[in-house]
């Protein structure tokens, strides 16, 4: 079964998370889904918008620990992690990025999102960065929770592992809409994104980009300072203690 399901229509390229029994994990087969989606956005250059959503209650739970820490953790080295590439090509793409969020977003997912440039949240929405809990820290999401949120929100949404429903992401920064009808929602950004051209859109991503740049270090950074914390045997305890 496929990780990640793609339909495009009129400009739009929607891909949609579809393992609902793994709660859309965050998985080698759903990076690379979604690298391929983005990679057929920007070769068709009638695609302005590409859309995440997900089948079931879960938007992305994040990496799947519920069997405790993989059993091949890469080393940290010269090069970004898999997760922090797809999260940085997200902000960067000249694709316009959408999130529509109408289940559980938690850990990893949460960044997924956060990485969108609109986050459309439904009635069913749930944000939360559970990662402090099994004494992990997002080094890879924050970053971008962190760009909607501002600092100390990011920092103390995952200090205390806050939830945070459709309204409470929507004042937090985190989503963009609330609404009752998430597909409707959608459909109104969509018509509104409409009137922005591909090239104008890229244009202004690039520009936001260059207007409040990252350091080019953070993304082998926010891996090793991830790594490391699971490389820890008292958090390989408390992941087991959770996952039982």
């Amino acid at each position: 079964m496929t990780a990640v399901t793609l339909t495009a229509a009129r400009g739009v390229l929607r891909a949609r998370l579809d393992r609902p029994e793994l709660r859309n994990a965050v998985t080698p087969e759903l990076l690379d889904g979604l690298h391929a989606a983005l990679d057929s956005a920007e070769a068709d250059p009638h695609c302005r918008v590409l859309v995440l959503s997900a089948r079931g209650e879960d938007f992305c739970a994040g990496t799947d620990l519920s069997d405790g820490v993989p059993a091949e953790v890469p080393e940290p080295g010269a090069d970004e992690l898999p997760y922090w590439k797809l999260l940085d090509r997200l902000t960067r793409t000249p694709v316009v990025t959408v999130a529509l969020v109408d289940g559980h977003a938690t850990a990893g997912g949460v960044g997924l999102a956060a990485a969108c440039d609109l986050v459309i949240a439904g009635p069913r929405a749930r944000f939360r960065l559970t990662e402090a809990l099994v004494g992990l820290v997002p080094a890879m999401a924050l970053p971008f929770v962190a760009r909607r949120t501002g600092e100390q929100r990011a920092f103390s949404a995952t200090l205390l592992a806050e939830a945070l429903d459709a309204a409470g992401a929507v004042a937090a920064g985190l989503a963009d809409t609330a609404a009752d009808d998430a597909e409707q929602a959608l459909r109104r950004a969509l018509v509104e994104l409409s009137r922005v051209d591909r090239p104008t859109a890229g244009a202004l991503k690039e520009y936001r980009a260059r207007l409040f740049p990252r350091d080019e270090r953070l993304g082998l950074d926010a891996g090793r300072a991830f790594l490391d914390r699971l490389a820890d045997p008292a958090v390989h305890r408390l992941i087991g203690e959770r996952a039982a």
